[in-house]
């Protein structure tokens, strides 16, 4: 074989969701990893089963029948390695964000300074801040106590103070926590991560480990102006995998197996896009969205800056926290026919409460779908406060999770995406179509070859080339004229209006050259549209023109609003 391995090797990768427990198995092809086959089951480690291995064997069972090779034995023990006759594997990896968040409290010193990288750091991964004390907290310090006391926190994050600078703020500080770990019942403590002024570091270390568990990290702040929160994340990341070995029945007995240790989900979810990011152009970056059942993902990179946001919500059993915080309104208002508020609310309280359902009904995927376009908008604004992305301008754009397995259409995933990101420029939208993003993140680290060569199989199709305008012509009004030229010497030519969304067909791996001939005013990118062509690829709904601006203003009427939804629909031809 001349594939460049010392070795093939097959390899099957787990998924452990909150529903669902995701199994796919890759092998070589032609001399390139490919997906073979995947499968999935309900996620088993709740109750009354409280066992991740029925889900796990569930699964396994399916790909059996799929492929038609033999992965587990009759005593139902995974075959690992592969043998001569080619049943079973050689690699085995398991990816988890099946897990109830880590409730942390953070303790430091300025609100914007310590305190808001604190916040930071437990955005990034499956943690719940649910309380900050600061020594600009008004509260007395009886009450800072009291909070403590009351919410009896997992994890206290303790930092705050520049490295080399004034510690005696500081040390007042941790009198507070080390009064509330003594009052505390032993087993109920807090573990405390330390990631502070590193001059106090070993002696505040010594104080909470006569009455906890601590770990320690470099400072996330050590400087006023300078941000450090990898190692810090590091940790913290370590102490949620210790928790979900907790929690997760049957993932300690079957993590040995692994050919490295189980990681959570969005370990595996950045280290993909941050790859990605290297791979294009830098002053655009790489945008990865993942909506999830219970948690949700949002991350970007290009070659000098990365970030990572964990969201509390998803479209399951994580509807519950994204329903307390929003308006129905801002839901229903992407529906194309009339449903009252009251309906839709409970439509999707009902859906949190049952997880395991599927939008069926034309009103209940409708539904579905606007909530997702709601929650990419959260995503995205979250994101945009960071002040970490230059701009809206991404390269590409990868859509992963439900934005993808909960919609049929590929018009209407493209809606749904252009509808919640909102980018600016061109964008390539591309969709990772089984959600492999974060499992091969994982294998990664270990198989570097496989995650490479997955990304450039068809696991992942090209949505399609967007090129966003915008223009301050009244709506309605021609805007320019798009010409598509394609290798052939063929053309096609269409006008494009203010407002409206068109496609210029061009099949997935073709190229063409776009011309765009103004007749109004209009922006792409950062500067005004010039007169070169513009080398576009192809996709799977074509090169999309959207002129509608940014933001997307829709009508306050229902009867319009519903009618120019529509429109859209049928200008990108939606099924």
């Amino acid at each position: 074989m001349k594939s460049g391995l010392a070795q093939p090797m097959s390899v099957l990768g787990i998924e452990i969701g909150d529903v669902h427990t995701r199994g796919h198995l890759f092998d070589i092809v032609e001399n390139s990893y490919r997906l073979i086959a995947s499968s999935s089951a309900p996620t088993t480690s709740f109750y009354p089963i409280l066992d991740i291995g029925d889900a796990i064997y569930e699964v396994l069972s399916r790909i059996q029948e799929i492929c038609g090779r033999t992965l587990i034995e009759k005593s139902g023990e995974l075959i690992l390695p592969a043998l001569p006759t080619g049943d079973g594997v050689d690699q085995f990896y398991i990816t988890t964000s099946c897990f109830s968040s880590l409730q942390v409290v953070a303790v430091g010193l300025l609100n914007d300074v310590s305190l808001d990288s604190a916040r930071k750091l437990c955005n990034a991964t499956y943690a719940n801040l649910l309380e900050s004390i600061g020594i600009n907290d008004r509260r007395s310090y009886s009450q800072q106590l009291d909070t403590l006391l009351t919410i009896r926190p997992d994890l206290v994050i303790f930092t705050g103070g520049t490295d080399g600078g004034a510690s005696r703020s500081l040390l007042r500080t941790a009198e507070l926590v080390s009064t509330a770990l003594q009052l505390l019942p032993r087993g109920t403590r807090p573990q405390i991560l330390y990631c502070g002024n590193q001059v106090l570091s070993a002696q505040l270390k010594d104080v909470f480990e006569r009455y906890t568990t601590v770990r320690s990290a470099p400072n996330i702040r050590p400087s006023f102006e300078g941000e450090n929160l990898e190692p810090a994340l590091t940790e913290l990341d370590a102490l949620v995998m210790e928790k979900m070995n907790e929690e997760i029945g049957g993932l300690k007995r079957t993590s040995p197996l692994c050919t490295t240790p189980p990681q959570l989900k969005n370990q595996g979810f950045m280290r993909m896009i941050k790859f990605l990011g290297r791979q294009y152009d830098p002053l655009k970056g790489v945008l990865g969205l993942d909506v999830g059942m219970n948690y949700s993902m949002a991350a970007y990179s290009n070659d000098r800056v990365s970030i990572l946001n964990t969201f509390n919500f998803g479209i399951g059993s994580g509807l519950e926290a994204f329903l307390r915080k929003g308006d129905i309104k801002d839901i229903s208002r992407w529906l194309t026919f009339p449903v009252p508020d009251t309906v839709v609310s409970d439509a999707l309280w009902n859906r949190s409460l049952f997880p395991l359902s599927v939008a069926a009904t034309k009103e209940e995927i409708a539904i579905e779908q606007a909530v997702l376009r709601q929650m990419l908008q959260a995503m995205m604004i979250d994101l945009e406060s960071r002040e970490i992305m230059p701009s809206l301008r991404f390269e590409p754009i990868v859509l992963s999770g439900c934005t993808v397995s909960h919609v049929a259409d590929p018009v209407r995933s493209l809606l749904l995406a252009l509808d919640g990101i909102q980018p600016l420029g061109i964008s390539p939208l591309i969709l990772d179509k089984h959600s492999l993003l974060p499992l091969l993140g994982t294998i990664a680290a270990h198989n570097s070859l496989l995650a490479v060569q997955l990304l450039e199989s068809t696991a992942f199709s090209n949505l399609a080339t967007v090129v966003n305008i915008t223009s301050k012509t009244r709506a309605g009004s021609p805007l320019l004229y798009a010409r598509l030229d394609y290798a052939d010497g063929n053309s096609f030519e269409v006008e494009v209006k203010q407002g409206s969304i068109i496609s210029l067909p061009l099949a997935p791996g073709a190229t063409g050259l776009l011309r765009l001939r103004l007749t109004s005013r209009a922006e792409i990118e950062e500067l005004a549209l010039i007169r070169e062509p513009i080398k576009v690829q192809g996709g799977v709904c074509g090169v999309v023109v959207d002129a509608r601006g940014r933001p997307i203003v829709l009508p306050e009427d229902q009867g319009r609003r519903i009618e120019l939804l529509k429109e859209w629909e049928f200008l990108l031809g939606a099924a």
